[in-house]
C-alpha cells in the first residue's frame, strides 16, 4: 500500500481514502429523479419504499434511538462545525428536519433515507457521508488485504477491520444493498453527467511536443494495479524531457501509494519531506482510531499549538489535540531531469489533494490551476456505527490544517500559478512554460 513516515507516530499509517471511487461526495439517496430524497412530507418517495418497511425489522423505538445516537454522536465526534457554520449550513433546521421524518415512519428503508438525505444537506466536508451499501464490500476487501498481508499498514487499521466485520452490520448491508439494487434497476445512467464511461481511461499521455513537453492526465489514485506498468513505460519514454506536465484536474481521490510510489519516487532526484499540522477531536468515537493511528506521544494538548494567523477560533474550540505530521520518500532511480507542473482544480480532493499539499511542501512540481477542493492532512475517515441499524457514517478524524493555519478542507490548496478566470490551467502551464 502506502510508503509513507508520520514524524514519531506508527510507520505506515494511510492518509486520505483507500478507494477514489468512495472519495469525497457524499452520495444521493437512490430515487428516479436524482435528487437527494427525504422529507417529512415526502409522501411519492414513501411509496417507492413501501417493500421495504421491514429491512432490518426495527421498531418505531429502535429507528429513533438510531437518529437520535446519530446527531449525538456527530455533535459529539464531528471536528468541521465550524466550516458549517461560516458556510452558513443552518445544521439544526437540517437536523430537527430528517429527525422528524425518522420519527413519523414506518419504514426502515426511510431511516437510510432521512440519515442519508440530511448528511447530503450538511455538505460533505471532511469525507462527511454514510457509507454507501454498493462501497461496503470494497471498504471490507481494502482492510481485509492490509491485515491478510501482514503490513505495517494492516497493524494500525484494526478498529476500521472490526467496524466493517462486524456480522450484523455485513448482514443489515447485505439486505440494504439488495433493496437499492432493486430500486436502481431500469435506471438510465446515461441521464446522469457524472457518471464515468464504461470505457474512460484512468491515464492519458501525450506528447505536447517532441523532446520537451510531456503531458500526464491522470483521473483518479484508485486503480493502482492497473495503471502501474503505463505510467513506467510512459515516464520512462519522457525522462529526457525539459518539461512533464501531470494533470490531476479532474482527480477525486484514491491512495497515497499511487502518487508516492508511481510519481514522486521515480521521478524525483533526492529525499523530500513534507510536515503539517492537524487539529484533532479526541472524542469517544474518534479514540479509539486514534489509538491505533498513532503512538500516545505523538497527540499533543491544543495548548501547545503554535500560533497560525489563520487558524479560526471555532476550530481550535472544537479541538482537544493535535498531531505533527511529517511525510517522507526516498527517490527510486535517478528522477527526472526537468522541471514538473501539476495542474489541479476544485475537484482535486483526498489522496489528490494530499499530492498537491506535498508537491508546494517540497517543491517537487509547479502547482498550476485554480484552488483545490481540500481534505489531504490527515488519515482514513472512520466509522460511526448507529446501533440498531448499523448503518456505518464516516467522517475524517484529522482537521488538516495549511501552514498559515487555515482550513486544508475548507480552502484547499492556492496553486503556485492561479490560472485566469475562464483559462484551462493547461493553457495557463504552457504559456509559463513559454515566458520561461
Amino acid at each position: 500500500m502506502k510508503s509513507i513516515m508520520w514524524k514519531r507516530c506508527l510507520a505506515g499509517c494511510l492518509c486520505g481514502l483507500l478507494l477514489s471511487a468512495l472519495g469525497g461526495c457524499a452520495r444521493m439517496v437512490p430515487g428516479a429523479s436524482g435528487e437527494p430524497a427525504g422529507t417529512a412530507d415526502s409522501g411519492s418517495e414513501r411509496s417507492e419504499y413501501a417493500p421495504y418497511a421491514g429491512l432490518w425489522g426495527l421498531t418505531a423505538k429502535q429507528r429513533q434511538e438510531d437518529f437520535a445516537y446519530f446527531e449525538q454522536q456527530l455533535r459529539e465526534n464531528y471536528p468541521c462545525w465550524g466550516i458549517l457554520e461560516r458556510n452558513g449550513t443552518d445544521y439544526e433546521a437540517i437536523l430537527d428536519e430528517y429527525r422528524e421524518m425518522a420519527a413519523q415512519t414506518d419504514n426502515d428503508f426511510e431511516l437510510y433515507v432521512a440519515v442519508n438525505s440530511a448528511l447530503y444537506r450538511l455538505g460533505g466536508e471532511g469525507h462527511l457521508s454514510v457509507i454507501d451499501p454498493e462501497w461496503f464490500s470494497g471498504f471490507q476487501d481494502v482492510y481485509n488485504e492490509l491485515a491478510e498481508n501482514g503490513s505495517a499498514e494492516g497493524e494500525t487499521r484494526e478498529r476500521w477491520r472490526e467496524v466493517l466485520n462486524d456480522p450484523v452490520t455485513a448482514q443489515n448491508y447485505g439486505k440494504l444493498l439488495a433493496a437499492v439494487t432493486e430500486l436502481n434497476a431500469g435506471e438510465d445512467s446515461s441521464s446522469n453527467p457524472d457518471a464515468p464511461a464504461a470505457d474512460a481511461e484512468n491515464v492519458t499521455t501525450l506528447i505536447i511536443e517532441e523532446g520537451k513537453i510531456a503531458y500526464l492526465k491522470i483521473d483518479s489514485f484508485e486503480t493502482y494495479d492497473a495503471d502501474k506498468e503505463a505510467l513506467q513505460a510512459f515516464l520512462g519514454k519522457v525522462k529526457g524531457y525539459e518539461h512533464l506536465i501531470i494533470d490531476i484536474t479532474q482527480n477525486g481521490g484514491g491512495s497515497d501509494s499511487y502518487w508516492m510510489d508511481l510519481l514522486v519516487t521515480p521521478l524525483s532526484k533526492a529525499s523530500l519531506s513534507s510536515t503539517n499540522y492537524a487539529l484533532v477531536r479526541n472524542s469517544p468515537n474518534t479514540a479509539p482510531y486514534l489509538a491505533e493511528a498513532f503512538a500516545a506521544d505523538v497527540l499533543h494538548p491544543i495548548s501547545e499549538l503554535p500560533q497560525l494567523p489563520a487558524l479560526e477560533p471555532r476550530d481550535r474550540e472544537l479541538a482537544t489535540h493535535f498531531v505533527e505530521t511529517t511525510l517522507e520518500t526516498e527517490p527510486l532511480g535517478s528522477g527526472f531531469d526537468g522541471k514538473i507542473w501539476l495542474l489541479v482544480s476544485e475537484r482535486v480532493y483526498s489522496a489528490a489533494e494530499a499530492f498537491t499539499v506535498f508537491c508546494k511542501d517540497t517543491g517537487f512540481a509547479t502547482v498550476v490551476g485554480t484552488p483545490t477542493g481540500g481534505d489531504g492532512i490527515g488519515i482514513d475517515p472512520v466509522y460511526l456505527c448507529l446501533p440498531n441499524s448499523r448503518l456505518l457514517i464516516r467522517y475524517s478524524p484529522l482537521f488538516g490544517l495549511n501552514p498559515d493555519g487555515s482550513s486544508n478542507e475548507e480552502y484547499g490548496s492556492i496553486p503556485d500559478i492561479l490560472s485566469p478566470a475562464g483559462e484551462s490551467p493547461l493553457i495557463t502551464a504552457l504559456r509559463a512554460i513559454r515566458e520561461g
